[in-house]
């Protein structure tokens, strides 16, 4: 295998903002060149530069993988990343995507995980069932976990919709957290500064910040109500049952990104393991990112 490090990349940003959006800026911080695949009909990209010689944009449809293939092929890309939402069915995309990166002769596949490491059965499972599915195929594939986004804890706890921080259960289990800066500028300085043998087939840990969600809703200072409860209220806030199933995840761990689903185990130390491969960096607390 060449040690030789990657040098083209592109990225699918359906996740707009959120990921897809600040992974591409990040590319482009440091100066290294990135394709970007949007649907015809996406605005997302508008947040993009329009005039940095790095960046090239192209429209497609990538439910289907010929188009894609064609476009990576043209482009030589080594590094394709994926963004798709894992919200309402975007993830079966992804296989689709693959097809199209296996065909293209692309060299390691990043999925759109950027969250805890998923089950094999319930919530998040598609994750597990892509990786299944990329290894089948044999296309090597870099998995990050981050744990919980710090911007998304007002989502998380329905906040932003009921001006409540609402804590499923008592809320005193660690859970990891990273923020999207952290996660954006980490991917990108990884897949440009670490040979493929430290890249393909590997489950990339990192976390930002580890804590419970009482210690967060403590951050607030009394400005907002903080309200434990069984499960998230329905009125008004838009999927609250998947928010509801993640937070119970806190209760047995399942929010660290050291969490062992085989054996039931949290290991903390496991959780950070791969923070070093940023050396030096200052990784931002959720105060910092919630302007507490």
């Amino acid at each position: 295998m060449s040690e030789a490090l990657f040098k083209s990349f592109a990225i699918i940003v359906d996740a707009g903002p959120h990921i897809g959006i600040p992974i591409v800026k990040a590319f482009l911080a440091i100066g290294v060149p990135i394709l970007v695949i949007a649907r015809p009909t996406s605005t997302n990209t508008s947040a993009l530069p329009s005039d940095d010689p790095n960046l090239k944009v192209v429209r497609a449809d990538y439910t289907t993988a010929p188009e894609i293939s064609a476009i990576l092929r043209e482009n030589k890309i080594e590094v394709f990343i994926s963004t798709v939402t894992p919200l309402f069915g975007g993830l079966t995309v992804q296989n689709v995507l693959a097809d199209a990166a296996k065909e293209a002769g692309v060299k390691l596949f990043v999925p759109s995980e950027f969250s805890t490491a998923p089950p094999a059965i319930g919530l998040g499972h598609e994750k597990h069932d892509f990786a299944i599915y990329a290894k089948s195929i044999g296309l090597p594939t870099l998995r990050v976990y981050n744990g919980i986004l710090d911007e998304f804890v007002p989502w998380l706890t329905a906040l932003t919709e009921t001006g409540k921080f609402h804590i499923v259960n008592k809320g005193d289990m660690s859970g990891s957290f990273t923020a999207i800066p952290d996660v954006a500028g980490y991917v990108a300085h990884i897949l440009t500064t670490q040979p493929p043998s430290r890249l393909l087939d590997v489950e990339i840990r990192i976390e930002g910040q580890r804590a419970t969600l009482s210690e967060i809703s403590a951050l607030y200072k009394g400005s907002v109500p903080v309200v434990h409860c069984d499960e998230l209220p329905t009125e008004g806030v838009v999927a609250a049952e998947v928010r509801t199933l993640f937070q119970r995840r806190f209760e047995v761990g399942g929010a660290s990104c050291g969490w062992d689903h085989e054996t039931g185990i949290d290991d903390a130390g496991l959780a950070k393991k791969d923070n070093s491969l940023w050396e030096g960096h200052q990784w931002l607390t959720i105060g910092e990112v919630l302007g507490l």
